[in-house]
């Protein structure tokens, strides 16, 4: 019989799982606020995540070059 369950790769850990919950939740904290926002990080292995309620244009302006 075959499992159907969906595997959640050994690859994402929990460190850079709860670094994404923390910046969803300055997020929607901000949206909450009606205030601008864009937070992110850069994992130990080099994987970049950023999350904004900005237009393009203006998130892009305010990034830092390592988050480009």
């Amino acid at each position: 019989m075959a499992d159907n369950t969906p595997r959640i790769p050994d690859s994402v850990d929990m460190q850079r799982l709860w670094g994404m919950q923390v910046v969803a939740r300055m997020k929607e904290t901000s949206d909450r606020l009606g205030m601008g926002f864009i937070g992110g990080f850069i994992s130990p292995d080099g994987q970049k995540f950023v999350m904004t309620n900005m237009d393009d244009d203006d998130s892009q302006a305010l990034l830092p070059d390592e988050l480009k």
